[in-house]
């Protein structure tokens, strides 16, 4: 009977896992888990969503355990010849790590929730979601401090957040909004190649372009569309040159003109005409990245995140570092790369979701430094593809290739 008790209680911490707050995504940091996951459970518990995520999570627990029966029958000799032959491989990774690269991982703010609030301004300060009462496909960062999330059923987002907006998907709105961001991301005007979803990775360098070529003139309100360089836009009114079309936050630092126009006279504002309408972009990899933005910004009203690194895997952790509108680099360096991945944990990589996770965890592995310490168990206990993987991923290497694409639209 006891043993029958226990054995349900383990399912209801793990199905708590599974359903709970998973804090790992932007804006959900420093929640309070415990009272966010009670309310989760009980607005779930009896349904057949309850039901079926239930069934998952005994299915898990049933690959956990043949794992570790698994591992109990690993011989020390296995072990010894598996961590030469890991090791003989990371050397030929090593061999080949490529740091030439710079790869940009550019990723739009909450775009749905963004794109409904920038149409709606009625929605900007208040607790929205995309999607339906059965699923939902983003949040915005006002719902996320009530645990709302993408891939949350809505009647739970409902139950964290009573005042929560639903907001039904309009794919064709998004599809025209990403063009409009596919043309800022053109590798024309400023990369030489572009792999594109609304997640969006590009490889540089650009051409050491005059500074003509970096100038932009600021749009903001009912001004003119602007996002070609050099070109100014007219009859800005004073209060168009001082207002920011962000949603989340004011411009930064970094983005805005110099001066203040509300607080000089028309003597100065005419002298000072050009600063206060223009903003120019260096030739480094931080303001190729900072432009990008800028004229997202400028052609969208929408912000947009960017992590800069020598790989793709490492490109797309670091755009989710600085999130909303911001963005963070790894140098290139080997000792940048690995100082940057030893703490990072596991559920941060692309390709590593909740079961993966789980399953790691259970031998003890958490952050990708566990990762490569435990990579001669792993060749033992995973297939050959995903212990590869898990090798690339604590060595802190990815792919280095992009290929041409068309924007498609992902929330």
């Amino acid at each position: 009977m006891d043993s029958t008790k226990e054995t349900s209680n383990t399912y209801k911490e793990d199905l708590l896992l599974r359903m709970g707050l998973n804090d790992n995504k932007a804006g959900m940091e420093g929640l309070d888990k415990e009272k966010i996951n009670k309310i989760i459970m009980g607005a779930t518990k009896g349904s057949r969503f309850y039901g079926n995520e239930l069934k998952k999570e005994k299915q898990v627990n049933q690959r956990i355990e043949n794992m570790m029966q698994q591992k109990a029958r690993i011989t020390s000799q296995q072990l010894r010849e598996a961590q030469l032959q890991v090791d003989r491989f990371a050397m030929e990774l090593e061999h080949c790590r490529d740091l030439s690269n710079t790869i940009v991982h550019v990723d739009m703010d909450a775009f749905y929730a963004a794109v409904e609030m920038r149409d709606n301004p009625e929605l900007k300060d208040k607790p929205i979601a995309v999607g339906s009462m059965s699923m939902l496909s983003t949040s915005n960062y006002h719902a996320r401090r009530f645990g709302v999330r993408a891939a949350m059923p809505g009647f739970i987002a409902k139950r964290l957040c009573p005042h929560l907006i639903i907001v039904p998907l309009n794919f064709d709105k998004y599809r025209v909004v990403s063009k409009q961001v596919g043309i800022c991301l053109a590798p024309t005007s400023i990369c030489s190649w572009v792999s594109c979803r609304i997640r969006s990775q590009l490889q540089m360098p650009r051409h050491n372009w005059p500074e003509e070529r970096r100038r932009y003139f600021i749009k903001t309100g009912n001004s003119a569309e602007n996002d070609e360089p050099g070109k100014e836009v007219n009859n800005l009114s004073e209060y168009e040159l001082s207002a920011s079309p962000l949603l989340f936050e004011d411009s930064p630092p970094d983005l805005q003109p110099p001066g203040n126009p509300s607080q000089v006279n028309c003597k100065e504002q005419n002298k000072l005409q050009i600063p206060q309408k223009s903003v120019v972009f260096g030739t480094s990899a931080e303001e190729v990245v900072k432009e990008i933005r800028f004229r997202i910004e400028q052609k969208t009203t929408l912000t947009a995140s960017a992590g800069i690194a020598p790989n793709t895997m490492l490109a797309k952790v670091c755009s989710d570092k600085n999130k909303p509108n911001g963005q963070y680099q790894i140098l290139p360096s080997r000792q940048a790369v690995m100082e940057f991945i030893k703490d990072l944990p596991i559920r941060k990589i692309s390709g590593i979701g909740k079961v993966t996770e789980k399953m790691l965890k259970a031998l003890g592995i958490i952050t990708c430094a566990e990762l490569y310490q435990q990579r001669a168990l792993l060749s033992l206990l995973f297939s050959e593809t995903s212990w590869h993987y898990f090798l690339h991923i604590s060595l802190g290497l990815g792919s280095t290739h992009l290929a041409r694409g068309n924007l498609q639209v992902e929330g």
